[in-house]
């Protein structure tokens, strides 16, 4: 048996399984053992020498991402799952690969592929389909009359209740020995299981993403090259006149964010007061937002200007240490961003924004070393922009290591904050799966119960939880269990 045949027998039974595995379930345990299906497959498939580090990498996080999914059943966990599947199919596939956005892009475009797979070569898809017109031919004597004895039929039975009601007995007959179960949206599901399966399995190189990626591909690792430039005058003097420009741009620009971090070290890290929660809100969000457009432009005018022959000007060291000074202040003010976002959970308890906002500071932190790196290195913009992709991407992974709705649960519960309970977050805002802990805590919970609230008001928040619980319970199949689900599951049974 060939390659191909073997390959196709793979894709057959992986859309059966999808099939079977997600037709009207949620994401669970079914999930792990169809990723586990899909790894299994390329231990048959590929030789391991055709693995790059970048296809075991994703592989390895998109198993790690499955299970999370199996035990936080979150919807970072589902996210990021689903990037990694994508992006592991696109690596495990070209190995040439390396720039983080051409996995997930080479998986989509592996879509296209899939008719030719399962049909085989272009020859074998000509033969194809001429078998298929010259059954087009044969058909063509029958369908006809089956379409008007089927109009035929309508009429006689929209016209004749008696003859109604004998079709109806017997079709239930010939349903009751047969036990069909077809319907149309089955039918695309299975399609659509079989595109998903297929685009993981076939083997197929897309040529012109491959001529893409090896167009810079030394551009994303290697050291940006002088560029030879005729020594024209003309030339010269624009270049010192950009450099100019550079110099005292960046040198305002540093001046401006000084005043802006003098202030904030001033009145956020030493000499914080009190303020309202609606005050304190805007302040984290004003800061982050100003943090966002200051990255977004620090980023903007340094891949501008540390471009082409200024990167080799023999006076440009005065830009470098603006620019290296300009990046150290945007450090400082990502930390004064986080004093400010630590105030406030310290004064709120913890929220998904404001972990979202710690998330992002990493990854600023992170992005303003990369920026430091292109500039000292005369790296291009494909490796910032590679490294900070790979970055995100690794973050966010590790972030749905945690389950959140538990972890903020739990904290807000047992941290001594310096305002009241936000009960109706915990119970309105935060999903379902934080019930066992709100039962756990529950005597903790009405000692920090603002005025207005009793146990009779939280009573009704956990049992508005608990319908909703009970009506998924009876939804699923054993496939899509997980934990988060079974761990409320048992304390529904305890109280």
């Amino acid at each position: 048996m060939n390659q191909q045949k073997i390959t196709t027998g793979f894709v057959l039974i992986g859309a059966i399984l999808f099939h079977t595995f997600f037709w009207k379930e949620k994401m669970g345990v079914n999930v792990l053992i169809f990723t586990t299906y899909i790894l299994g497959t390329y231990f048959f498939i590929f030789n391991k020498k055709e693995l790059s580090k970048e296809a075991v990498l994703t592989s390895i996080i998109t198993l790690l991402m499955a299970t999370m999914v199996l035990i936080n059943n979150s919807i970072l966990s589902m996210v990021m799952f689903a990037i990694s599947f994508m992006s592991m199919v696109g690596f495990v596939h070209q190995k040439e690969l390396k720039f983080f956005f051409y996995g997930p892009f080479q998986s989509l475009l592996h879509l296209e592929t899939i008719p030719r797979s399962l049909f085989g070569k272009k020859d074998e898809l000509e033969q194809t389909m001429g078998n298929w017109k010259r059954g087009l031919v044969y058909a063509r004597i029958t369908i006809l009359p089956l379409i008007v004895l089927g109009v035929f039929y309508t009429l006689y039975y929209s016209a004749n209740p008696k003859f109604a009601n004998l079709s109806d007995q017997t079709w239930d007959l010939f349903f009751k020995y047969f036990h069909w179960n077809i319907s149309f949206e089955r039918i695309l599901f299975f399609l659509f299981g079989l595109f998903i399966v297929g685009a993981a399995i076939w083997k197929t190189v897309i040529p012109h993403l491959t001529r893409l990626n090896n167009s810079h591909s030394e551009t994303l690792f290697r050291k940006r090259r002088k560029r030879e430039t005729p020594n024209l005058n003309p030339k010269m003097l624009l270049l010192k006149k950009e450099f100019q420009t550079a110099v005292l741009m960046m040198g305002m620009l540093n001046i401006l964010l000084l005043l802006v971090n003098v202030i904030d070290v001033r009145f956020v890290w030493f000499d914080f007061e009190e303020q309202p929660a609606y005050s304190l809100k805007n302040y984290v969000h004003e800061g982050t937002y100003l943090l966002i457009a200051s990255i977004m432009l620090a980023m903007s005018i340094i891949i501008y200007y540390f471009r082409g022959n200024l990167n080799f000007y023999s006076k440009n060291k005065t830009l470098q240490y603006f620019t290296y000074a300009w990046i150290f202040q945007n450090a400082i003010l990502a930390y004064s961003v986080g004093m400010r976002n630590f105030r406030y959970i310290e004064y709120h308890g913890l929220a998904y924004k404001r972990i979202g906002v710690v998330i992002f500071l990493i990854a600023v932190i992170f992005g303003l070393i990369t920026m430091f790196k292109k500039v000292q290195e005369q790296r291009s913009l494909y490796y910032l922009v590679n490294r900070n992709a790979w970055a995100v991407y690794i973050l966010l992974c590790l972030a749905s290591l945690v389950n959140w709705d538990v972890a903020i649960t739990r904290y807000n519960i047992l941290a001594e904050t310096k305002r009241p309970l936000d009960i109706e977050f915990l119970t309105q805002g935060v999903s379902d799966k934080n019930l066992f802990l709100l039962k756990k805590y529950n005597d903790e919970i009405v000692k920090k119960l603002p005025p207005g609230y009793t146990q009779t008001t939280l009573n009704k928040f956990y049992n508005k939880k608990r319908k909703r619980i009970e009506e998924k319970k009876d939804k699923y199949t054993w496939l899509s269990w997980n934990y988060a689900d079974f761990r409320n599951e048992q304390m529904l049974e305890r109280y």
